[in-house]
């Protein structure tokens, strides 16, 4: 549903992210440093689903995604929003068959798809922080399907961004569905000096992953408000919740 933003002054702007988990369509009211959506609708296509195991996106994945890009550029024609910008992360540039996809998610959306490297999207990551948060000090961890982006931002500055490929689909096939050998390989990923260097800041949590765990930890202790955007959890809370989590679900 289209909702009326403050300003009419400017025409809007939209973003086509396609990730592995999700292809999202975003309307903003216009292009500005903290920017109000007005339309927000996504796809759960799972491109990256089995991408680490075959390396080759699903066909059913590809063609959900292919069909929610057709309908988000009728969306848009609809809308009377020409300012569309796509882009597409760790599915379509790790994937074999990716530039194939992209070739044909162009034609479905009719605008060029531009694929970012690992450290782009950290990097995009870190600036959304930036604009959303007064002097942030810490490390922001973008977690999607396919990958996990970690940067450090402090005040205005962004750090060197790094990739991993510890995504909740990749990181799920690569286990093959165990949770032992998940916490294992994210342990031996995860590099020393970062985790160092996080001591006393804070962990920025970027993505939709985050959002569900945090949604969770809100219904589990009755938080009053439904707003998700800048919900801090002290350390010694994820932790207890995170063993909360663990027990409720069977170990591999």
């Amino acid at each position: 549903m289209l909702t009326r933003g403050r300003f009419t002054v400017s025409p809007p702007v939209a973003i086509i992210d396609i990730g592995s988990n999700s292809v999202r369509l975003v309307v903003y009211e216009k292009l500005a440093r903290s920017p109000t959506p007005i339309f927000n609708e996504k796809e759960m296509a799972g491109l990256g689903r089995n991408v680490a195991v075959t390396g080759e996106l699903r066909p059913d994945a590809t063609a959900s995604a292919l069909a929610a890009l057709e309908r988000f550029r009728i969306l848009c024609d609809a809308m009377g929003v020409s300012d569309v910008r796509v882009i597409a992360t760790a599915a379509a540039r790790d994937a074999k068959n990716g530039a194939d996809f992209i070739k044909a998610g162009e034609a479905a959306c009719g605008r060029r798809i531009e694929v970012i490297s690992g450290e782009r999207e950290a990097y995009l990551s870190a600036l959304g922080v930036v604009s959303g948060f007064s002097n942030p000090d810490g490390v922001v961890g973008d977690l999607g399907g396919g990958s996990l982006e970690l940067v450090e931002v402090s005040g205005s500055g962004v750090g060197q961004g790094i990739s991993l490929p510890l995504g909740v689909l990749s990181l799920q096939d690569r286990s093959g569905g165990s949770v032992k050998l998940a916490e294992k390989i994210v342990k031996t990923s995860l590099p020393a000096e970062l985790i160092e260097s996080m001591s006393g800041r804070n962990f920025y949590a970027v993505g939709g992953t985050w959002r569900a765990l945090a949604k969770l930890h809100q219904r589990q202790t009755h938080y009053p408000l439904n707003v998700m955007q800048a919900y801090t959890l002290p350390t010694r809370n994820v932790v207890d919740f995170a063993r909360l989590v663990e027990r409720a679900q069977p170990l591999a």
